[in-house]
């Protein structure tokens, strides 16, 4: 039987935790002296501490990079529209800055904007 130490950083895994559970991939973004913190490739993307010690039901396979590198592609739309909401961000933030500034002294927004 596989134990949660069998799992390595930075990895993908197909597991199944117990007998009556279904596959799930899981991600394990760290592993301590004494424990492995498990990312569930769910909806939720929870995450859950397990000892090392503690067992598995089945580790049915570790996917390869090629494998990861595939899945995390997946995704790639949602982080785009991230990138996207981020530069708006930075457009507000010119416009707060122009704006902290009084409209009447153009030399003033000039000798900031030069700084």
């Amino acid at each position: 039987m596989a134990i949660y130490s069998d799992l390595y950083p930075t990895n993908y895994y197909l597991i199944k935790e117990n007998e009556n559970a279904s596959i799930e991939l899981v991600y394990i973004p760290m592993v301590t002296d004494k424990c492995v913190l498990v990312e569930y490739q769910d909806e939720d993307q929870t995450m859950n501490w397990f000892k090392k010690t503690e067992p598995l039901f089945e580790l049915i396979e570790q996917l390869t990079e090629e494998q990861a590198v595939i899945y995390e592609s997946l995704f790639e739309d949602e982080n785009d529209e991230d990138d996207l909401s981020w530069s708006a961000d930075e457009d507000d933030a010119e416009n707060w800055f122009d704006s902290d500034l009084d409209d009447g002294d153009e030399d003033e927004k000039i000798r900031a904007l030069n700084n």
